[in-house]
């Protein structure tokens, strides 16, 4: 420590400590160090690098005038205080790291109307340990007093990585156990019990201003012995196996060891779909362990996309008509990303013919026929009235964006044999794009031969696409400026150049003795630019 201070007299000299930002490293600034002690201050340095300028610059002056030595205890203890912050619930904590697996920590599903199989909640998981914790007495109260006195002196993380915490986990989990089977052999008590579960998980979601739609059924009591049962062989896989693993094959080595059953090797596999959320799990899955379980979980996560995918419709598509989503929001979160992610559970559920019930076969309908309405009776009445109020002024991205979608949701719907509601657009809109598309053509001016390969595009997306003749004399001179002018050109230009181009070139071979001279300078100007090949004159 006295090779890092520098005395009052050289901090006058030199009039301000080293700037932190060119400063070296500390293992590197100081001399080589005996035994192991250089590789001690490696690691000090890991811990240090993070810290931002002025961090390191408080630690550096705190050091050198001296504050830390001799204090390394206190400061340990300053920091394990600080490290544990407000956390009292360990006994609590202790208990649930036993679904760790399992919770999923995405708010979005407290607010969802679909209750994944498979799937809990924090808030689940606390609604239970309220319940439990009562008839686990004097257990709970030991472990939370014994965790309590630790943590005076040790980190919460070390305590509960620790293998004593692994005992108290499974202690718990034993008196868990006993406690349901004791409910699950007196159904009133069951009853009673549950009832308490949903209340207190009624109590969790109103502090995230949720309103619980349903309560807590008595399958997920036997749901709960199967976790219960199944956690220690769950405890071996590290989370990362969820993400990133196979989880389908880790479950059937679960069971091929021996470690679990089959429903609970089942229920580990499901906690991987819901982390994953890929329907081309689902298949090999269900293939796996074809139990209720499994099943509900992938018929679960096709409602779940279609109310994101509703609630996207119904939001940016509507709620910011002028707003490109495209550029707004992450590629997932796009209205036809999660349209081929809705589909891709759909075509899941029809291929695993999951929705064999009358039930199942509702739900699926339903969540097709509330998508339906959004894109039929909500969005493309909207977008028929954008498009009545077009002009040559107009910003077309964000229409067309919206129209683009609408017209791949009819697709995918046609190419599943799913029966929509007819075309969404009318003769009056292609019309109205087509008079928008003349009136600015006729300006004759290159500046606007973007807008007007969008409005082409746009007229062929409603299915009336606009004539294009050799009369259209405006036209040509628009196209011919801009290739005089420019030299590259975006996807809806290059599509219009290329029609009113092949036009020309068609009426050139027809026409002998006379052609328009616009058509020709036009083909002059294309040959010049390289789009077109020799003209015959």
């Amino acid at each position: 420590m006295a090779k890092l201070r520098m005395s009052k007299e050289t901090q006058a000299a030199d009039g301000a400590p080293p700037d932190a930002a060119t400063a070296l490293p500390l293992h590197l600034a100081l001399p080589d160090l005996p035994g192991g002690q250089d590789n001690s201050l490696k690691r000090v340095s890991d811990v240090l690098a993070p810290l931002d300028h002025g961090q390191k610059l408080q630690l550096y002056k705190m050091i050198r005038d001296g504050y830390l030595e001799d204090m390394a205890e206190p400061v340990a203890q300053m920091l394990v205080t600080m490290l544990n912050g407000r956390r009292s619930e360990h006994a609590r904590r202790v208990w649930t790291g036993l679904f760790d697996a399992l919770i999923l920590r995405d708010d979005s599903l407290l607010t969802s109307g679909v209750r994944l199989a498979g799937a809990l909640h924090l808030a689940d998981v606390s609604a239970w340990w309220f319940a439990l914790a009562p008839r686990m007495e004097p257990l709970v109260g030991r472990v939370q007093e014994t965790v309590a006195r630790l943590a005076k002196d040790q980190p919460l993380n070390e305590i509960f990585a620790s293998a004593e915490a692994q005992g108290w986990a499974d202690e718990l989990r034993q008196r868990s156990l006993a406690v349901l089977a004791r409910l699950r052999a007196t159904p009133a008590a069951a009853t009673a019990f549950l009832a308490e579960v949903s209340g207190f998980r009624a109590q969790m979601l109103k502090r995230h201003g949720v309103r619980q739609r349903e309560g807590v059924a008595r399958a997920e009591l036997e749901r709960m012995e199967t976790i219960l049962l199944a956690a220690p062989a769950w405890a071996d896989q590290p989370l990362p196996s969820l993400l990133h693993g196979d989880p389908v094959r880790l479950a059937r080595e679960m069971v091929r060891r021996g470690d679990c059953t089959r429903d609970g090797a089942a229920m580990f596999a499901v906690a991987g779909l819901h982390r994953r959320d890929d329907a081309a799990l689902a298949t090999r899955l269900f293939e796996a362990f074809p139990v209720a379980v499994a099943k509900d979980a992938i018929i679960g996560r096709l409602l779940v996309a279609a109310e994101a995918l509703k609630a996207t419709l119904t939001g940016s598509f509507l709620s910011k008509p002028g707003l490109l989503v495209a550029d707004a929001v992450d590629d997932r979160d796009h209205p036809s990303a999660q349209l081929q992610h809705f589909l891709a559970w759909y075509d899941a559920v029809h291929a695993l013919e999951l929705d064999t019930t009358d039930r199942e076969r509702n739900m699926v309908h339903q969540a097709f026929r509330e998508l339906s309405n959004a894109v039929h009776e909500d969005l493309a009445p909207v977008l028929a009235r954008r498009i009545e109020a077009l002009t040559m002024h107009s910003v077309l991205d964000p229409l067309m964006e919206r129209v683009r979608f609408v017209n791949e949701f009819q697709a995918q719907l046609a190419r599943r044999g799913i029966v929509s509601s007819g075309k969404p657009w009318r003769t009056e809109d292609g019309n109205h794009v087509a008079t928008v598309f003349r009136r600015l053509s006729s300006t004759g001016a290159a500046e606007g031969l973007r807008t007007l390969g969008q409005l082409a595009d746009l007229a062929d997306m409603l299915s009336y696409p606009i004539e294009i003749t050799a009369l259209d004399i405006a036209l040509a001179g628009v196209i011919e400026a801009a290739l005089r002018q420019q030299q590259t050109f975006g996807a809806a230009e290059t599509r219009l150049i290329d029609r009113v181009i092949a036009v020309s070139s068609d009426e050139r071979k027809r026409c002998r003795w006379w052609v328009a001279p616009e058509v020709v300078t036009l083909l002059d100007a294309a040959e010049k630019s390289g789009i077109a090949g020799p003209t015959k004159k």
